[in-house]
């Protein structure tokens, strides 16, 4: 049976988040959704990491792009993996679950925007992935790009004006700190046909709390115990 839920870089609590193995758990416990996080490397790859150092994440030191794609490669991720590709990672997901891409530091890179969807776009799997990002502006370069690929929003709290940017680009999702939801916030998703994404809920009561608004689609990094719940 499958979960409706996000799960937040894979399976973090179980495996190193960002990696092959963790997004096959993902996969495993049926989940219907994953969230990963993406960088461009030195020669302009997309890779998913979720900061833009690999310090905390592998045995090396520095920023993601200022590493080619085979220098970074070379460094180990927590029990022995590597960094993926953005490509990497659709290829495992393809035809198995849905794929939320945040655009992480896209002032750090040149046309990060067209890369993402090129990759997407050569996989196929435009109906397969939607895009987030705390970025708008490079929201609105990928609404130039395509206008069936999928897109939300990233905040913290809700402004009046995010409302206004999600009808401009014809967004739907729209991904909002578990904390900063309200019953207006829902209702407005619900009439205007966007996606309200919670994040993050690992929390029984905040578990509970989704049961009971199941229009909302929550980001966990306990999936086991979301499933659990929500079941």
């Amino acid at each position: 049976m499958q979960i409706r839920g996000i799960a937040h870089r894979g399976y973090p609590v179980k495996y190193p988040e960002n990696t092959l193995s963790s997004f096959q758990a993902a996969i495993d416990l049926g989940f219907t959704h994953m969230e990963l996080d993406v960088h461009l490397s030195k020669d302009g790859i997309p890779v998913v990491m979720h900061d833009d150092k690999i310090d905390r994440m592998t045995n090396g030191v520095g920023e993601i792009r200022d590493y080619t794609l085979q220098e970074l490669k070379k460094f180990n991720v927590q029990e022995g993996e590597q960094i993926p590709t953005l490509q990497e990672a659709l290829e495992l997901a393809k035809d198995r679950i849905i794929v939320s891409i945040e655009l992480k530091k896209t002032q750090l890179y040149k046309g990060i925007e067209e890369k993402v969807f090129q990759v997407v776009e050569e996989l196929d799997m435009v109906d397969q992935v939607y895009i987030i990002s705390f970025h708008y502006a490079a929201l609105k370069k990928l609404r130039k790009l395509s206008n069936e690929l999928e897109l939300g929003p990233v905040v913290n709290r809700v402004k009046r004006s995010h409302f206004r940017q999600l009808k401009r680009i014809n967004a739907e999702y729209f991904a909002v700190r578990f904390d900063g939801i309200k019953d207006k916030h829902i209702e407005w998703c619900q009439n205007n046909d966007v996606q309200l994404v919670a994040w993050k809920v690992n929390e029984q009561d905040e578990m509970h709390f989704i049961k009971q608004n199941p229009s909302i689609l929550a980001t966990t990094d306990e999936l086991e115990k979301y499933k659990a719940v929500i079941l």
